[in-house]
């Protein structure tokens, strides 16, 4: 049996090739206008999930960059105020190597003194320097002002307030880059290696474990001389001694001097005083009452008791045979061991926790020394100052070092960037190849989808254009 086209089924079929070609040229004239081959994901399914994972990857770069952008202008002023800081440096340690001369009088140590001072608190302000509000010197705790001034047992003390952690950002999927250096490593580093004493008394680190911070004193006190006397010389007692241990006395009648251990010969006014004051070699002096003297020569030794205190209030008697006698101050938690065999004099020892004192209390440290509060003698001031002067030069060191990481780091920050911003124009790249749409062949599905549309429109003009003989056939 012949089968026979309805007349329905043939429009039928003439509208589904209409509206086939007609999208066929829509999505040709959509990707022609939007220069996009892939405008809906059932444009291409494979060619979405590709551009969506590339989507991914430039938020993930943009997040990044957003990061390094933004960390760049704080490492840069952080490095800045380190180089303000390092300038002052230099200026500080100028004005303590001229402090250093044992020529220069009271007035001009004053003036070094005050000069110091100042660049001490210009120093601080680099320390607590802010970003916005945010301190950039305090680790991770940005809201915290790094340093504060503080009294500790009595001494102006410095004190860090941040923390040890670094501000980190990332910089690539498995990567981070710290960008902050914390106040603590750069101005108050502590590395303990030893505890320092100056040559005022004689006293010597011990043999046992130390524990402490900055600088402490240790006060050696001289709890009177004795010794057998003759020749109508007697020990004046005046409570100003600052002999410890034995040390020969000799008069010599003949040439009318006396002297005390290795001590200058020193001469016998006449008449003979009733307070004289003799020095031995390490500067340790005993007052004698020469007043009865009869002229006669003597030799004797003197011996001078002492007792060390840590705290300034409790006092320890010693033998002078101790290796390692443990001290504490309780007030700082801080405990030394002393060696008092080699004790000659009496005074106010600095012990320096080598390794631990900050940049700030050195320099108040030399502040004090210049002004000379505890009346020293030129040389002991300088013996002290030189103490500090090396770790002044540690601290120099820490905030040199810390300037070059900040330095290092706001180069790596510009080449990440860099980094990131041509790795973003790749996967644009990409994703621009897999959603694009190439003009020239889109211009050829445009034009052919035309001409297809336009033969369709005729042969279905013509296919549907029946009369009474095509149904009588």
């Amino acid at each position: 049996m012949q089968l026979r086209p309805t007349q329905s089924s043939i429009y039928s079929l003439v509208r589904r090739g209409l509206m086939s070609n007609t999208a066929k040229l829509v999505r040709a004239q959509e990707q022609t206008a939007t220069g996009r081959r892939i405008l809906r994901p059932s444009d291409d399914p494979t060619g979405t999930s590709i551009a969506m994972s590339l989507r991914r990857q430039i938020g993930n770069l943009e997040s990044f960059v957003a990061a390094t952008s933004s960390a760049r202008p704080q490492v840069d002023q952080a490095a800045s105020r380190l180089e303000e800081g390092s300038g002052l440096i230099t200026e500080a340690r100028e004005l303590i190597l001229q402090g250093m001369n044992g020529s220069l009088a009271d007035g001009d140590r004053e003036q070094i003194a005050t000069q110091l001072e100042l660049l001490n608190e210009q120093l601080l302000d680099v320390a607590n320097s802010q970003s916005g509000d945010r301190y950039l010197f305090s680790g991770t705790d940005t809201s915290t002002r790094p340093f504060e001034v503080t009294d500790v047992a009595g001494q102006r003390r410095v004190v860090y307030r941040g923390n040890k952690d670094g501000q980190r950002i990332l910089i690539g999927r498995e990567a981070t880059l710290q960008i902050s250096a914390n106040g603590e490593d750069l101005f108050a580093r502590d590395d303990y290696s030893a505890t320092v004493y100056g040559d005022l008394t004689g006293i010597k680190a011990g043999t046992g474990g130390d524990s402490g911070y900055g600088y402490q004193m240790l006060d050696v006190r001289q709890d009177g001389s004795s010794g057998a006397m003759s020749a109508g010389i007697s020990l004046a007692n005046l409570g100003s001694d600052t002999l410890i241990g034995g040390r020969a006395l000799v008069v010599d009648a003949t040439a009318r001097t006396v002297q005390l251990g290795e001590g200058t010969p020193m001469a016998i006014p006449n008449p003979a005083p009733a307070n004289l004051r003799v020095v031995d070699e390490h500067g340790a002096e005993v007052r004698l009452d020469m007043s009865g003297w009869t002229g006669a020569g003597m030799t004797t030794t003197l011996t001078g008791a002492a007792s060390l205190s840590f705290d300034g209030t409790n006092y320890t008697p010693v033998t002078l045979a101790e290796t390692s006698l443990q001290l504490a101050n309780s007030a700082t938690g801080s405990v030394i061991h002393v060696d008092t065999t080699k004790l000659v004099r009496a005074g106010r020892e600095q012990a320096t926790f080598a390794g631990t004192p900050n940049l700030f209390d050195t320099l108040q440290g030399i502040v004090d020394d210049l002004r000379n509060g505890d009346g020293v003698d030129r040389n002991v001031m300088v013996d002290r100052i030189g103490v500090r002067l090396r770790e002044f030069d540690r601290s120099q060191s820490d905030l040199l070092q810390g300037l070059g990481k900040l330095g290092a780091t706001s180069k790596r920050i510009q080449t990440s960037e860099e980094r990131l911003l041509n790795l973003r124009v790749d996967v644009q790249g990409l994703v621009s190849n897999v959603e694009d749409a190439d003009f020239s062949l889109t211009a050829l599905d445009l034009a052919r989808a035309e001409q297809t549309l336009q033969l369709a429109q005729a042969t279905g003009s013509r296919v549907i254009q029946q009369s009474l003989l095509n149904f009588l056939r």
